[in-house]
């Protein structure tokens, strides 16, 4: 059971990485100054330090699967059609996918809160998290918080 363990660790953190340097990548190519701000206030460091964030933790994910003691991770073609029909790998995959969607249809002709509430449905219908009702209150509810909170009090041009 720690093998299997050790090699779905090892999958998600290779996974992640590939994730984090995408992340990376993409704020680092986002405009460094805005209006006049200095680098530092850039739109592309928050996710930037995010991403970098996720790429220690996967690093350190993948790196201590390998080094667990125990019989050595061999890896195969078994082992990775394994991991990828295990109903948790498919569940991080439909929420990888979700949030791709979600990133991508932000800012391209969609309202905000459109679009954030969609998604927050969306992911807690797909992961059965309450009654329907209790969903969409809590979708709705999110939504128009953080739609006002950076709308109205941070003054943050939302796409």
């Amino acid at each position: 059971m720690e093998r299997e363990f050790r090699r779905q660790d090892f999958y998600t953190g290779l996974i992640l990485i590939a994730l984090s340097c995408g992340l990376i990548a993409e704020s680092w190519r986002m405009p460094r100054t805005l209006q006049g701000w200095p680098a530092y206030a850039g739109p592309g460091v928050v996710p930037g330090m995010l991403g970098l964030g996720l790429l220690i933790m996967a690093l350190a994910l993948a790196l201590r699967s390998v080094q667990a003691s125990g019989e050595p991770l061999q890896i195969g073609p078994r082992d990775v059609r394994a991991y990828l029909g295990d109903p948790g790998t498919r569940r991080f995959g439909l929420m990888l996918g979700f949030s791709a969607l979600y990133c991508l249809l932000l800012g391209h002709g969609f309202p905000y809160w459109l679009t954030t509430g969609a998604y927050l449905t969306l992911t807690m219908f797909a992961f059965r998290a309450g009654a329907w009702w209790h969903i969409l209150l809590v979708s709705a509810t999110a939504t128009a918080a953080i739609t006002f909170a950076f709308g109205r009090i941070f003054a943050v041009p939302l796409p």
